[in-house]
């Protein structure tokens, strides 16, 4: 019996090896990104002002679809397992300087702060989540919350993502003439995978609260 409980206990170590590297390299490299977020961080706002304070003017780019003609081209397949190849040439790029206002220098900042604000946000959360994973104590009030606000964070980048889409058509609307009569069409490019993400931890967070109090309820228990 001592000897299969033995046996037992061996394969569990190895078992969890694996599991404890995975764990600190992850710590690793979540403490990296931190540290070198803040850094990029801070230059990005310097720069930034400096761009702001010292020119008149900044470069604003937009992608758009617009129609133009022979804007499908057929292509030459390679091999039989490809059919009907074409090349549509409808996207193209609208560059501009744009004036720095107090409005669009607000703007710009509001969507700098914030973008910067929730991916520390999430950054800093995973890193004391998986800072008491690796210590052994995965099932605490505080790793629910910090799931949660890390679930928050993400459906929030969707929205402002959204939001940032938003404001780029606005602008092309008022700064180019007879946008809307030429069919031009501001690309998106959102996914929604941020909502999914979100709500994706968001029920982590609620197996973490099942777990908790269970480890609780064990814990009055005894």
């Amino acid at each position: 019996m001592k000897n299969n409980l033995y046996v037992c206990i061996n394969k569990t170590d190895i078992n969890m090896k694996p599991t404890s590297w995975l764990l600190k390299t992850i710590r690793v490299v979540l403490n990296i990104v931190w540290y070198a977020g803040i850094a990029l961080a801070a230059l990005a706002f310097c720069l930034l002002t400096i761009k702001f304070f010292t020119s008149d003017s900044t470069l604003f780019s937009a992608k758009v679809k617009y129609p133009i003609q022979e804007s499908i081209t057929t292509l030459q397949a390679a091999t039989p397992n490809a059919d009907h190849v074409t090349l549509q040439a409808d996207n193209g790029m609208i560059r501009m300087e744009l004036k720095n206002t107090a409005v669009n220098i607000i703007t710009a900042y509001f969507f700098f702060i914030i973008l910067e604000f929730l991916v520390l946000t999430i950054i800093y959360q995973l890193r004391k989540f998986f800072a008491t994973i690796h210590q052994g104590m995965p099932f605490r009030h505080d790793n629910i919350r910090r799931l949660r606000i890390t679930a928050l964070c993400f459906a929030l980048l969707t929205i402002l993502n959204i939001l940032f889409g938003l404001s780029t058509s606005f602008i092309l609307h008022q700064q180019v003439s007879d946008f809307d009569s030429n069919h031009y069409q501001v690309v998106w490019s959102e996914s929604f995978i941020g909502i999914i993400l979100g709500a994706v931890i968001y029920l982590m967070a609620d197996v973490f609260k099942y777990g908790f109090e269970l480890q609780k309820e064990n814990g009055e228990f005894v």
